[in-house]
C-alpha cells in the first residue's frame, strides 16, 4: 500500500507561529483556514499512506487521543508534528472461493515531521519519520482466489514492524526542492489516494503491477528525488531508488549490499482548469526504467516455458513502463467549499510483459465527498477497472500447451468493480462498507465470479 498529484499538505515552515484553530483544538496550517484542495481521489506528495482513509487531510488531526493536555499543540508550535492512524479491513466472500470465510488485516502507522527552520535555523528543511506495523490475514491469500489484485489493499509486505520513511527535504525557494533518505516510491510518484479497499483502485498503480522491483508503502529504500516547480501550478520531478530485495524481508535494513540495480522515474504534473469544467484537475504522466533489468518470468534461455521445460530464465530482460493519472473535479454543492466535491478519475499503466505478471491496468470511477448536507463528512465512491495478465505469460502457456498437448487456459483481462459508502462516526473515526465484484479472476474466462463484502475502517490519533 497504502500506503498517493493532489492536495499536498503545506510544510511545517508555512505554519503560523501563533496558534489558529481550524476545529476543536486543532491548529490550522494556513491563515485562510481552508487547505488547498485537489480533486477527490487526487493525492499529494507526502500525504497519508495506503491504508489511511483520508489522504486529503492537510492539518494535523489530534484524533481520538487528543492533544495530551496541550503537549501536542506545544510541540506543533515548536515545529514538531506527531500523529498516527490505525486501519483495519475485513472481507468475506459471498461468492467464489472453496468456502465462505471472514478475514481481517490492518496497519498501525506513526508519523512525525520536524520543521528544521524552527528547530535548528535550517530554512526550508523538513525531517520526516514513519513507522508501520502490518498484521492479520488476507481473504485473497487464504481463499486462493488467484486474482490479479487482492481484496484488502492493506495486506502484504510482511507482518512485522518497518521503518517506512526516514528522510530529509530541503526547499530552495519556491520552485526547487530535494528529498533524500529512506523512502517508499509511492510517497512521491504516481500519487493516488487510497480510498477504495480493492487494490485495483488504491494508491500507486505501477507498484501494484510491478511489485517485484517497484516497492510501494510500507517498504522503504535508499532514494533521492528532485522536484522543479510546485504542487500549485505544476512540476517536473525525477527520482532514483535502490532496488534491494533485502528491504522486503527486513523492515529496518540499512545495508546497501545486495542491490539489483536502481529504479529511475520521471514525472510531470499540471493542475489546470480545462473547459468545460469550472474547477481544476490533476493530470500526471510518468515513466520508469530499472537499470539492472531482470530475469524473464516465463521463458528460459531457449525460449521455452519455464513451467514445463525448466532451465535458466532468459536474462537481462528490460524493466520499464509508463503511467498516467487524471483526476477532474466536476461539481461542488457549495462552490466556496472545495473539500465537498464530486470528482472523476482515470488511470492507465503499462509495463513490460516479460518481467511483470500484470502488464496493463486501466481504472475509472468517481468519489463524491460531502454529498449529503446533513452528513458532510460522509462519502460515496464507485470504481471499475481491469488488470491484464502478462502477454508474456499467455505466450508461455500457449507454448506449454503445444509442447505437452495440455489445455491450460490463456489469461487475459480481470475486471473489478467496487462501490463503497464512507460513514464518518466522528471526524477521526470512519467505517466504510463496500461491495467488490471480480469477473474473470486471474484474467481467466470461465472461472466463477467473486463477490466480496468488505469493511474498511480507520481511526486517527
Amino acid at each position: 500500500m497504502a500506503s498517493a498529484p493532489g492536495a499536498e499538505p503545506p510544510t511545517l515552515s508555512t505554519i503560523p507561529r501563533l496558534r489558529r484553530l481550524s476545529g476543536p483544538g486543532r491548529p490550522a496550517l494556513g491563515g485562510a483556514g481552508v487547505p488547498l484542495a485537489r480533486p477527490s481521489t487526487a493525492a499529494g506528495v507526502n500525504t497519508a499512506p495506503a491504508g489511511s482513509l483520508d489522504t486529503q487531510s492537510a492539518a494535523p488531526q489530534w484524533g481520538v487521543l487528543g492533544n495530551f493536555g496541550g503537549v501536542r499543540d506545544d510541540l506543533f508550535r515548536a515545529g514538531i508534528r506527531m500523529d498516527g492512524s490505525f486501519d483495519y479491513q475485513t472481507s468475506t466472500n459471498i461468492q467464489g472461493g472453496p468456502y465462505q470465510s471472514l478475514r481481517g488485516a490492518g496497519q498501525l502507522a506513526v508519523r512525525s515531521a520536524v520543521d528544521m527552520d524552527r528547530l535548528a535555523d535550517l530554512a526550508g528543511g523538513t525531517f520526516n519519520v514513519a513507522l508501520t506495523y502490518r498484521f492479520g490475514r488476507g481473504l485473497t491469500a487464504d481463499q486462493h482466489f488467484g486474482v490479479l489484485q487482492q481484496t484488502e489493499e492493506v495486506f502484504g509486505r510482511g507482518r512485522f514492524p518497518r521503518l517506512t520513511q526516514l528522510s530529509y527535504t530541503q526547499r530552495f525557494g519556491e520552485f526547487v526542492d530535494l528529498k533524500f533518505g529512506r523512502l517508499p516510491v509511492s510517497s512521491d510518484f504516481a500519487g493516488f489516494a487510497c480510498e477504495f479497499q480493492n487494490l485495483t483502485f488504491c494508491g500507486n498503480q505501477p507498484g501494484n503491477l510491478v511489485g517485484n522491483y517497484w516497492y510501494n508503502w510500507p517498504v522503504s529504500q535508499y532514494a533521492a528525488r528532485l522536484r522543479l516547480g510546485n504542487t500549485d501550478t505544476g512540476y517536473l520531478m525525477a527520482g532514483v531508488y535502490q532496488v534491494n530485495p533485502r528491504d522486503l524481508e527486513d523492515g529496518f535494513n540499512f545495508d546497501p549490499s545486495g542491490a539489483a540495480g536502481a529504479l529511475a522515474i520521471v514525472e510531470a504534473a499540471a493542475f489546470p482548469t480545462l473547459p468545460p469544467f469550472a474547477y481544476s484537475g490533476s493530470y500526471t504522466v510518468g515513466a520508469w526504467y530499472q537499470t539492472g533489468g531482470g530475469p524473464d518470468l516465463f521463458l528460459n534461455r531457449e525460449g521455452l516455458p519455464l513451467a514445463v521445460a525448466g532451465g535458466v530464465p532468459l536474462a537481462d530482460r528490460e524493466r520499464s513502463g509508463l503511467y498516467g493519472v487524471a483526476v477532474q473535479e466536476l461539481y461542488r454543492p457549495n462552490p466556496a467549499n472545495p473539500l465537498a466535491s464530486l470528482s472523476a478519475f482515470v488511470r492507465v499503466t503499462m509495463a513490460n510483459s516479460s518481467t511483470s505478471f500484470i502488464d496493463r491496468q486501466e481504472t475509472i470511477g468517481f468519489v463524491y465527498k460531502g454529498f449529503w448536507a446533513a452528513r458532510p463528512l460522509d462519502w460515496i465512491g464507485f470504481g471499475i477497472g481491469q488488470s491484464h495478465a502478462s502477454h508474456g505469460l499467455a505466450q508461455s502457456i500457449q507454448r506449454a500447451n503445444l509442447l505437452d498437448g495440455g489445455v491450460r487456459p490463456i489469461p487475459g483481462y480481470e475486471r473489478a468493480l467496487e462501490v463503497f459508502y464512507s460513514l464518518a462516526l466522528s471526524p477521526d473515526v470512519a467505517v466504510r462498507p463496500n461491495i467488490q465484484f471480480i469477473n474473470r479472476p486471474g484474467g481467466v474466462g470461465g472461472r466463477t465470479d467473486i463477490l466480496v463484502f468488505g469493511v474498511k475502517s480507520g481511526v486517527t490519533f
